[in-house]
């Protein structure tokens, strides 16, 4: 078991999970929790070991979601987005950005997040509107960003945008949360995932150094799918593997607890017992082949992108499946906040909706086993 495992599920148990229930009924940012992984210097789970870091690999990062999610996925979230952004930024760091952002982050003393959804664009976060224009030595943000997980919590951002000029693609920005021209709006309306704290930033002629560069311009398109897409694609299946897993033991020790007059419990009928029988099988399904698409990914496999992306579809949807069938184990006692099942079910309806989606996910694993070009 590795460092990073041990951390977080230390800290899921003695701070996380304490005050699930509670960051999903305020609705609020899990303050706590982001400390406390950051004291753990879990924050640097993905910086190396001589920037400060753990050294941690994709391996590592869909382990901790997942215990994380087990618990509360809205923190989980909230860690995920972080890891993304630091992973973009390590991807290519300068020495000075080393400095700004990564030992920083490996002391927990920064949290990042990803800014690329834009209204118009959905589903299609690689297709951004926003352009960076170059002034000097600097470039100029202007325009609005939506569902920034972490939002004003976070003490910079990745933004994705257009290149300066349109033949080279797009570019990666690191953008400080206190920069002149930022700010954040709006309140996380969500179902699900309460707690995310995701809102949207306006950028009004954000003036951003050269130096906040990632990379070489036009290098976006290129961070998106080798960098960005096996991290988040990932990590967000090991949140819904671990939703899965908190479901599935939540609804197995109602059942048996649950106690009828003759002495009998619920996990004493047949029709239950089948329930708890499909859960088990897909939690541990799902968490194995988050692991092994993983373990592909850090290998270096030539399928590993088919596995990763199939990752996400399928964690998903067992996701989904158990949170049903944990709803039913527990009846109306689930239904309600006398159980965190509920809170389960809500949460993992997100993961087929987070771009790339499911169906987006489906067409280009299926292009790809069939040869069909993706674009």
């Amino acid at each position: 078991m590795s460092t990073a495992v041990e951390l977080a599920k230390q800290i899921t148990q003695e701070v996380i999970a304490p005050l699930a229930a509670e960051i999903d009924r305020e609705r609020r940012f899990p303050k706590e929790a982001m400390e406390a992984l950051g004291k753990a210097r879990l924050l640097g789970l993905l910086v190396s070991e001589e920037l400060g870091g753990l050294g941690g690999n994709l391996s590592d990062l869909a382990a901790v979601t997942e215990i994380i999610a087990e618990a509360c996925g809205s923190t989980a979230m909230c860690y995920l987005m972080h890891s993304c952004a630091t992973m973009v930024v390590a991807s290519k760091a300068t020495p000075d950005q080393q400095q700004r952002y990564l030992r920083p982050i490996a002391r927990g003393e920064k949290l990042g997040t990803l800014a690329f959804s834009e209204t118009g664009t959905g589903a299609h976060f690689y297709s951004p509107e926003i352009k960076a224009v170059k002034d000097g030595g600097q470039f100029v943000l202007s325009g609005k960003k939506s569902f920034v997980t972490n939002g004003d919590k976070a003490d910079f951002l990745v933004v994705v945008t257009n290149a300066s000029s349109a033949e080279l693609g797009l570019d990666m920005l690191i953008v400080d949360s206190s920069a002149p021209g930022v700010r954040f709006d709006g309140k996380w309306e969500g179902i699900g995932l309460t707690g995310n704290n995701s809102i949207a930033l306006y950028m009004d002629q954000v003036k951003v150094p050269a130096e906040q560069l990632v990379g070489a311009e036009g290098d976006g398109m290129g961070i998106i799918f080798q960098v960005v897409a096996p991290t988040f694609i990932l990590g967000v299946s090991g949140v819904n593997a671990g939703l899965a897993r908190g479901a599935y033991q939540a609804a197995l020790n109602h059942a048996q607890t649950r106690k009828y007059a003759d002495g009998r419990s619920l996990a004493d009928i047949q029709a239950i017992q089948f329930y708890l029988s499909d859960m088990f099988g897909s939690v541990e399904s799902a968490s194995l082949f988050v692991r092994n698409a993983a373990a592909k990914a850090v290998q270096g496999d030539a399928d590993a992108i088919l596995h990763v992306m199939q990752s996400k579809v399928f964690a998903s949807e067992q996701a989904i499946k158990v949170t049903n069938l944990a709803m039913q184990v527990c009846g109306g006692q689930g239904y309600t906040g006398a159980l965190p099942v509920e809170r389960y079910l809500r949460d993992a309806r997100a993961g087929a909706v987070m771009a790339p989606t499911t169906e987006v996910l489906k067409e280009w694993v299926g292009k790809s086993v069939a040869g069909v070009p993706l674009f």
